[in-house]
């Protein structure tokens, strides 16, 4: 009879204690350069006694990687990963039982990327939910140059350091890539990824007067893309000056039934560099 008491008063309890997540906000993408961000578990708690047991965690990429931990009405600590990264005087409410339920981390980084998962509990009652957050990196030092030692060969060179995650590259002729086009990826120490892709294209396979390359980067998780593109001549005598003719913006292309007055302008820009050199 006592057993059975104790499990009716137990059962009554959860329900008057209960705990249940409305919303998880995690930014699904943040970039590199971002000056903080803001993890948000919001739950509810039906209270009837003050001593609940609440215990508000967050973990990183499962149940083995604890970044923090609040029980009211004590501070909130930060564990691993987030240590020393994130605002310890970041207050979202003023409510004791949920002002410490988010995290601001200052100046997110590449290596904070992964699953998140906030785990709300009482005495009786847990409940969790996972969001994902990348943090990507942009291209640096993002370059397109030719480069023509034969007289009848010219080499492409498309180049771009400090990126993440792992970037797609390639080198296009009227939209299509070019199949001679070698890439060739590095990772550094801090995770990023440098990037090069090399193609050398002989002279009877080039549109005249000119042809535009287009060298296209891209970060698929991140729905980021980078174009540049360089404007060739063929028929120029072999030359150690590297930097072409760039069209920065790719969307402003030359028509490849461009006006004569278009093509010499480009030529005088390219000989002018020439012979600067």
């Amino acid at each position: 009879m006592e057993h059975s008491t104790c499990i009716v008063l137990l059962i009554l309890c959860s329900k008057c204690v209960g705990v249940n997540i409305r919303k998880i906000e995690v930014p699904a993408l943040v970039e590199v350069g971002t000056e903080s961000v803001v993890l948000d578990c919001q739950y509810n708690i039906d209270i009837v006694s003050p001593r609940i047991g609440l215990v508000m965690k967050w973990f990183f990429n499962g149940s083995q990687g604890l970044v923090y931990q609040w029980i009211p009405p004590m501070r909130p600590q930060f564990i691993g990963l987030l240590k020393g990264k994130v605002d310890v005087n970041f207050k979202i409410s003023d409510d004791p039982l949920q002002a410490h339920r988010a995290i601001k981390i200052q100046n997110p980084t590449t290596d904070l990327s992964g699953n998140y998962t906030c785990v709300v509990s009482t005495f009786l009652e847990e409940d969790r939910q996972t969001r994902t957050m990348l943090v990507y990196s942009t291209a640096q030092n993002f370059e397109f140059v030719q480069e023509k030692k034969y007289v009848f060969l010219v080499t492409l060179i498309c180049s771009a350091e400090n990126l993440y995650p792992k970037p797609v590259m390639s080198i296009l002729s009227k939209g299509v890539p070019l199949k001679q086009a070698l890439t060739e990826m590095k990772m550094n120490s801090w995770g990023l990824y440098s990037v090069t892709t090399t193609a050398v294209v002989h002279d009877d396979d080039v549109a005249r007067p000119m042809e535009e390359f287009v060298c296209m980067l891209s970060l698929p998780p991140a729905n980021y893309t980078r174009n540049k593109t360089t404007v060739y001549y063929p028929g120029l005598m072999p030359t150690a000056y590297i930097a072409a003719y760039e069209v920065n913006k790719p969307q402003e292309r030359l028509s490849n039934s461009g006006t004569i007055a278009t093509a010499c302008k480009g030529l005088l820009v390219f000989l002018t560099l020439f012979f600067l050199k």
